[in-house]
């Protein structure tokens, strides 16, 4: 052990003593961190989503259908119903909607969506209440020009009002069409007409209030104040990408070293020392993990400088950490044998490096990019450890919920270490 942790000193101040190293280990990855942290974090969602309602009916029903859009999405702005009081000296708020005096008809709502000045169009018709009452279908159009497939909030918000009253609209149909039947026997008929339409008005109501109360499918809620928003989003995205990507750099990097060293002749005189084959892989591979380490606790700790939250498990990070550092390592001797020289080294470097982190999700979130390219992404390590992190920073994870892109990281360690142990050649 001792000969092992001397290897791995002297490797580390060789290292350490070029100053184009401190660049790559350090400084660099220290400005593309914050500068992408600030990118990323500039790129936030909007606060409030602007969504035009034309109600038709204006009843107590309709009303009702507003008030459930509002409460199961907070962060819609229903216009002109949520039009701010404003006057043309610029006094009092500004006018969320920007109807101006102009009333918003069908055809005016539907170019706001064409223009991209509304999200979406909700047109509640006339007769709306009547139909509720009657227990009859009614038909609500909706407008937006987000593609069917893709996700959009309103429509999700929507959609989850409807199912509540729909729920109500299905329990009544039921027993409406029971009490018909009921009424067809001569015997039953008399009985039943009296408190028919009473039944059947409270039985709704009654339903619709049950499942009121209920949690509702879908519910947006916006917490947390914007500065740490930015924060989260931005960093949460580049402290690991970036941290990632040079990780590669650095561990992969040790390929051109190795190289050197059987060029130099440097490998071959470690062959004549009183140490075992054992000892001097072991200083190599603990050389590469242990900058791999130094890489990504340097970023991170721009992540803490900055406030990034780290999650309710931040010991997790780390081992995910060192298991990303352990494939990468063992990936750099599986390959370096097969390198005829320091410059092929280099290329495969930058070039593993570079498409590994655009493809695994180092430069952006995966959940961007279509199913095909997710899958080629995960034949990277980068996409496993970007899944952890994820897990980690944004979801609050565990141990449980990390443990699968562990196992995948430790298991094709193991893999390549074998490969590049029974491949590792001194000359």
């Amino acid at each position: 052990m001792r000969a092992l942790l001397i290897m791995t000193l002297n490797d580390l101040r060789i290292f350490f003593s070029q100053p184009g190293n401190w660049l790559g280990l350090g400084l660099v990855p220290v400005l593309f961190t914050v500068g992408l942290g600030f990118a990323f974090g500039g790129i936030s969602a909007p606060e409030t989503v602007r969504v035009d309602l034309i109600d038709a009916d204006h009843t107590a029903h309709s009303s009702r259908f507003l008030e459930e859009l509002r409460e199961t999405n907070e962060t819609l702005v229903f216009c002109p119903h949520d039009s701010s009081p404003y006057d043309s000296s610029g006094e009092g708020d500004s006018d969320p909607c920007d109807l101006g005096d102009e009333p918003l008809t069908l055809a005016r709502g539907q170019e706001r969506v064409r223009e991209g000045d509304s999200a979406a169009l909700i047109v509640i018709p006339a007769g709306y209440g009547a139909a509720l009452q009657e227990h009859t279908s009614v038909q609500i159009d909706f407008y937006s020009m987000t593609a069917p497939t893709s996700p959009d909030p309103v429509r999700q918000t929507l959609d989850a009002v409807l199912q509540r009253l729909n729920s109500a609209m299905l329990t009544a149909g039921v027993a409406d069409a029971m009490l018909d039947r009921l009424s067809r026997q001569e015997a039953a008929a008399a009985a039943i007409a009296p408190w028919r339409d009473s039944f059947m008005t409270a039985l709704y109501t009654r339903t619709e209030t049950l499942l009121t109360e209920r949690p509702p499918a879908v519910r947006y809620v916006t917490t947390g104040g914007a500065q740490e928003s930015c924060v989260d989003q931005g960093f949460g995205q580049s402290v690991p990408g970036v941290g990632s990507m040079y990780v590669m750099f650095t561990v992969f990097g040790g390929m051109a070293l190795l190289q050197r060293e059987r060029q130099r002749w440097t490998l071959q005189r470690l062959a004549v020392f009183p140490l075992t084959r054992g000892q001097i892989l072991g200083g190599k591979i603990l050389t590469y993990f242990t900058l791999g380490m130094a890489q990504y606790l340097l970023v991170f700790g721009v992540g803490l400088a900055v406030g990034l939250d780290f999650g309710p498990n931040p010991a997790l990070l780390l081992l995910a950490m060192a298991a990303f550092v352990l494939c990468c390592t063992a990936l750099t001797f599986a390959i370096a044998p097969l390198l005829a020289s320091e410059q092929q080294a280099g290329v495969m470097t930058q070039l593993l490096s570079l498409s590994f982190a655009s493809l695994g999700g180092a430069w952006w979130p995966l959940e961007i990019v279509p199913e095909f390219m997710q899958f080629i992404g995960h034949l990277t390590p980068v996409a496993w450890v970007m899944d952890a992190f994820r897990d980690l920073l944004f979801y609050g994870g565990g141990l449980v919920d990390v443990l699968p892109e562990i196992g995948v990281l430790l298991a094709a360690a193991a893999l390549l270490f074998g490969i590049g142990i029974w491949r590792f050649r001194y000359v």
